[in-house]
């Protein structure tokens, strides 16, 4: 019984998540594009803030896929 519902919640949280990332894809520009408060920044800050930022929502997308199917 357990298992169901932890089960439920880790597909309801990849459900969430999931709208998580198209969140980001929609608002793309505006979270990682040019910051007028920050002229300076650079296309390799961009691209770091980016690569964080993806790499945390397909570390927490793999464990909890992982947790499902085991």
């Amino acid at each position: 019984m357990v298992s169901i519902i932890v089960n439920i919640a880790l597909v309801l949280f990849l459900i969430f998540w999931m709208g998580v990332a198209v969140w980001l894809v929609v608002k793309y520009e505006n979270i990682f594009g040019l910051h007028p408060d920050d002229p300076s920044e650079t296309d390799g800050a961009r691209t770091l803030n980016m690569t964080q930022v993806w790499s945390c929502w397909f570390g927490f997308f793999a464990i909890a896929v992982y947790f499902l199917f085991n």
